[in-house]
């Protein structure tokens, strides 16, 4: 398949105009061959990650989150962002970012996360910020059974979660936002949400919460955001529909906590 006959069936679902404006979605690196023979999805770019593509001898790395945030002055080995540019120029490997604009997109991470947590009528928050979620759940539960179903669904062990709030709370509305979402805090207690779920929660920010009566689960940044790779392969393998390109889910575990 060609490069930009695969970019374009990436833009056709996932639009990086949609991104927010801080954002840097699309080309992270252009470089290789034109024919693009296989596709590696994963979270972001890390050695492990250039090394599971070298192996499987893909030369397309498309991920959430973009390499480059901030401009490039110089390209050295010895710094952590310029030796993956090295590595991956070497090896012609691209690396394409979806990020904001998948998160936000429908199907996108936030609603698979209602999708996988089993949740019925999934809907944006009232106060629509394209970005989080709310459903509810099928049948009565509680916190603790909320976080175990988590746990299983995002392929995470719950030794990287924290938890706020009574673990035999009932919970029927959860809202959600996947990544580091705890600036919405506020705004899911104000959805009526009995629980929240999202990544990277500060101290101050849970004791807000448990001021307000609001569970949280905090699964990660990483745990929130893993589901990443098996939706977009999902979405893509759908948008290619071509047998010459082989599109891979990365099985590498990148989790920089122990």
């Amino acid at each position: 398949m060609k490069k930009k006959e695969l970019v374009s069936a990436i833009e056709s679902f996932c639009p990086s105009a949609t991104a927010e404006e801080w954002d840097n979605c699309g080309f992270q690196l252009n470089c290789g061959k034109e024919d693009i023979n296989c596709v590696l999805v994963s979270l972001e770019v890390t050695d492990e990650i250039i090394d599971e593509a070298i192996v499987e001898g893909a030369n397309f790395i498309l991920t959430h989150h973009p390499l480059l945030f901030q401009g490039i002055k110089k390209i050295e080995n010895d710094d952590i962002i310029g030796n993956y540019l090295i590595r991956l120029i070497e090896n012609q490997i691209s690396v394409y970012a979806c990020h904001t604009s998948f998160d936000k997109m429908p199907g996108g991470n936030n609603d698979y996360i209602g999708k996988l947590l089993g949740l019925s009528n999934v809907r944006p928050f009232d106060q629509d910020n394209g970005f989080c979620r709310k459903g509810n759940t099928p049948f009565e539960t509680t916190f603790l059974e909320v976080v175990h179903k988590a746990a299983e669904c995002f392929d995470i062990d719950e030794r990287y979660f924290k938890c706020v709030g009574d673990p035999t709370a009932a919970i029927d509305t959860i809202g959600w936002c996947s990544g580091a979402g705890s600036e919405f805090i506020k705004a899911a207690a104000e959805e009526g949400c009995d629980l929240y779920i999202t990544g990277d929660l500060k101290y101050h920010e849970a004791q807000m919460a448990k001021e307000m009566g609001l569970c949280i689960l905090d699964a990660g940044h990483y745990g929130s955001e893993k589901i990443f790779a098996e939706n977009m392969a999902d979405f893509l393998r759908a948008a290619c529909n071509d047998d010459d390109i082989e599109i891979l889910e990365s099985m590498t575990d990148i989790n920089p906590f122990i």
